[in-house]
C-alpha cells in the first residue's frame, strides 16, 4: 500500500509539472506574433525576389534582436516559396494563414497575380493584404476593397507619374499630342494593370499608345523589339520583372532605340537590372518609390544588430540596395500596423488579422516617427484612413549613369483627379 501511494504521489507531481510546462509553453506562444513570408528565391524571378525577401526577413530579425519584439511580443516567421506562381501562392497562403496564436496578421504576396487570387479570400479569413507599389489599383480606395492596402502607390499611380514625367520632358503634356508611346510589358496581371490609366492619358493628351506584351518570363524579346524598330515610338514605358529586365536593355540597343527615352516602373529599376550591363545601360531611367538611395539608419542598424552577429539572411553587400530597402520597408509597415493595433486592442499582445487591418487603416508615420524608426530619409510621411489605403502616392525618376542610379526628378505626385474616376468605374 505504501509503495502504491508513493507511485500515485509521483504520478501526481509529474502531472502537475507537465501541466506547468504546458501552461508555460502556451503562455510563451501567446506572446508571439507570426509573420508569413511569401518569397520566390528560385526560378526566373529570383534575381528580383531574393534581395526583396532578404530585406523583409532581416527587418523582422532586427525588431526581435534590438527591441525584443513588438512591445515584448516576439516575432516568428516562416518563408514559403511561390516561384511567382499564382497556384503556389494560394497554397502558401492556405498553409500559413492559421499559424501562430492569432493566425497571420497580414500577407505581402509579392505578386499581382497572387493578390488578385487572394482578394476574394482575405475578407472571409479576415486577413489584410499589404501590396506596397503593386496589386489591385482600385484598392487605393478603402471603400472599394476593405482588406487590401497598396500603401505608397499602385501601378496606376506609377503609370500616371511616368506620363507626367515624359510630358514635362516634352515641354508640357499638351506637347504629347500626335506622339507615339510604346508600352512593353510583362504579359501577366502585373503588366496589364496600368493599361487603363495609359489609355485614359492617351485620350486626354492625344498620343498614340502601342501595347507590346512580352510572354513570361521574358528572356526572349527579339520579336517585340523588332516591332519597336518598325513603329519608332517617341517614348517607351517598360514594365518588366526578374530576368526580363536585363534582357530588354541590350535588345533596345540592338534596335537602336535610345535608352534616354525608355522609362521603367519601380520593379524595372533596381541594381540586378543594370549592374551587369554597366555602361551599356547608361541613360535608362525608372521610377523609385523611395525618397533616397543607399544606406539608411535602419539598414545601418541591421548591419549592427543582425549581420554583425552572423544572422544576416543574405550577403552583407546587398543591404541598402533598392530591392532590399523595399523589403525592409514592407516589414516595417506591417510591424507598425501591429504596433498601432496594440495601442487600440492591447499593448504587449499578439494581434489578429482583423485587428491589424484596423492598424493599417490608422497608420500615422509622421517625420518624427520615421526618423525614430530609421526611415526618415527613405520615406515621406504616410497617413492612412478608412477611405485612403495608400497614404502616399509619389515617386521619383532615377537614371543609370553606368555605375549607379541617380535621381533626376523631385518627388512627383500621382494626379488623383485623373485616377479617381477610374477607381470609381472599376468599383462599379
Amino acid at each position: 500500500m505504501k509503495s502504491r501511494n508513493l507511485v500515485l504521489a509521483a504520478a501526481a507531481v509529474l502531472t502537475a509539472v507537465s501541466g506547468l510546462l504546458s501552461t508555460g509553453a502556451a503562455l510563451a506562444q501567446a506572446k508571439e506574433q507570426f509573420f508569413p513570408l511569401l518569397v520566390y528565391r528560385t526560378g526566373p524571378y529570383a534575381p528580383s525576389g531574393t534581395p526583396w525577401a532578404n530585406g523583409k526577413q532581416d527587418y523582422l530579425k532586427l525588431v526581435n534582436e534590438r527591441d525584443g519584439g513588438i512591445n515584448g511580443v516576439k516575432i516568428t516567421y516562416e518563408e514559403c516559396e511561390t516561384g511567382y506562381a499564382t497556384d503556389r501562392g494560394i497554397e502558401c497562403y492556405e498553409r500559413l494563414k492559421g499559424n501562430g496564436p492569432t493566425g497571420a496578421p497580414a500577407f505581402d504576396t509579392q505578386s499581382t497575380g497572387i493578390t488578385f487570387a487572394l482578394t476574394e479570400k482575405a475578407p472571409g479569413d479576415k486577413i489584410p493584404l499589404i501590396t506596397v507599389g503593386y496589386g489591385r489599383s482600385e484598392a487605393a480606395d478603402g471603400d472599394v476593397l476593405k482588406w487590401v492596402f497598396p500603401i505608397m502607390g499602385t501601378y496606376w499611380t506609377a503609370a500616371d507619374i511616368l506620363i507626367q514625367h515624359i510630358g514635362q520632358k516634352a515641354g508640357g503634356l499638351d506637347k504629347l499630342k500626335g506622339k507615339k508611346v510604346a508600352f512593353v510589358h510583362h504579359d501577366s496581371p502585373y503588366g496589364k494593370e496600368p493599361i487603363p490609366v495609359l489609355q485614359e492619358r492617351a485620350r486626354m493628351h492625344g498620343f498614340e499608345l502601342e501595347l507590346l506584351p512580352v510572354t513570361a518570363p521574358g528572356v526572349e524579346q527579339k520579336s517585340i523589339w523588332l516591332q519597336v524598330r518598325r513603329s519608332r515610338p517617341d517614348y517607351l514605358l517598360f514594365w518588366g520583372w526578374g530576368v526580363m529586365n536585363p534582357a530588354a536593355l541590350p535588345e533596345a540597343q540592338a534596335t537602336r532605340f535610345p535608352l534616354s527615352k525608355m522609362f521603367g516602373v519601380y520593379w524595372s529599376g533596381t541594381e540586378p537590372d543594370v549592374k551587369d550591363l554597366g555602361a551599356a545601360a547608361k541613360g535608362y531611367s525608372a521610377l523609385n518609390m523611395q525618397n533616397a538611395l543607399g544606406m539608411t539608419k535602419a539598414s545601418e542598424e541591421i548591419l549592427k544588430h543582425v549581420h554583425a552577429k552572423g544572422n544576416g539572411t543574405g550577403p552583407k553587400d546587398e543591404v541598402g540596395s533598392i530591392l532590399y530597402n523595399n523589403g525592409m520597408l514592407i516589414s516595417m509597415l506591417t510591424v507598425e500596423a501591429v504596433r498601432r493595433a496594440q495601442e487600440q486592442f492591447g499593448v504587449g499582445k499578439p494581434m489578429t488579422g482583423e485587428q491589424v487591418r484596423w492598424g493599417f487603416e490608422n497608420l500615422n508615420l509622421d517625420q518624427k516617427k520615421l526618423d525614430a524608426l530609421g526611415f526618415g530619409t527613405l520615406l515621406h510621411p504616410i497617413k492612412t484612413s478608412c477611405s485612403d489605403h495608400m497614404g502616399l502616392a509619389t515617386a521619383r525618376v532615377q537614371t543609370w549613369d553606368g555605375t549607379k542610379w541617380n535621381f533626376v526628378s523631385p518627388p512627383i505626385a500621382a494626379d488623383m483627379s485623373v485616377l479617381r474616376a477610374l477607381i470609381e468605374a472599376q468599383a462599379d
